[in-house]
């Protein structure tokens, strides 16, 4: 495999994750009403379960997987850009894998809550066991932000990316920070908006990133440089 085919599906992986994760909300989720009745139709569904039972957790996790490729290749253009000193790339990356960890260890409540559905679970527990999930989500925005923010920058200053797409990184980083507030602070459910901003955000770059691969980006000298004087 050449080079530039391995840079290319690197950056192809954040439209791919995208996809996975735009198809799996576009699965009907079930309605079960009251905390009872969501137990008692999971401990159903766990001698018997039905194909969008597995589906659904498998596409979200397979999806936020390949947002983890993506972080990855956009470092590398980030760090290739603001040079090896550079450590807004590193804070880009590590505010990417921050808001992963929180996804997927906020499904651990999740996945502890539907294992003992037969085994008598409290429904209090339960209820509150997803109410972890929701506020990760929203904390998740925070971490986010700081990816966007941080490749606004490199992408402005030192032209990793377009400048457009730079303030693009912006004015989205903005609307997951305010999303992120009124979720955690206010328990506001109006998610959409900067979800919908992230994932447009991440298509785009993608593509971006996939149509500069083989181009020489900017690069950071780090040469020395000095004036000389002259004495006489």
């Amino acid at each position: 495999m050449s080079e530039r085919l391995w840079q290319q599906l690197g950056a192809a992986s954040g439209i791919v994750s995208v996809m996975i994760l735009f198809g799996r909300d576009l699965i009907p989720s079930r309605d079960y009403g009251s905390e009872a009745e969501e137990i008692a139709r999971t401990c159903a569904a766990a001698s018997a379960p039905q194909t969008i039972d597995v589906v659904i957790p498998l596409l979200g996790i397979f999806g936020l997987l390949g947002l983890l490729f993506f972080f990855g290749s956009l470092w590398s253009a980030l760090r290739r850009a603001e040079g090896d000193n550079g450590w807004l790339s590193a804070a880009a990356f590590g505010g990417g894998l921050a808001s992963l960890i929180i996804l997927l260890g906020s499904s651990a409540g999740t996945i502890a809550a539907h294992n003992n559905a037969c085994a008598g679970i409290d429904p209090q527990l339960w209820q509150t066991l997803h109410d972890i999930g929701s506020a990760s989500f929203f904390l998740s925005f925070f971490p986010l932000a700081v990816l966007l923010a941080a490749s606004a920058v490199v992408a402005i200053r030192f032209g990793a990316l377009p400048r457009w797409l730079g303030w693009m990184s912006a004015v989205v980083a903005v609307t997951l920070l305010v999303g992120g507030t009124a979720g955690t602070i206010y328990a506001r459910d109006d998610a959409g908006l900067p979800i919908l901003l992230f994932e447009l955000w991440t298509v785009i770059t993608s593509i971006v990133m996939m149509r500069r691969v083989g181009q020489p980006l900017p690069t950071v000298s780090t040469a020395p440089t000095s004036r000389a004087i002259e004495t006489g």
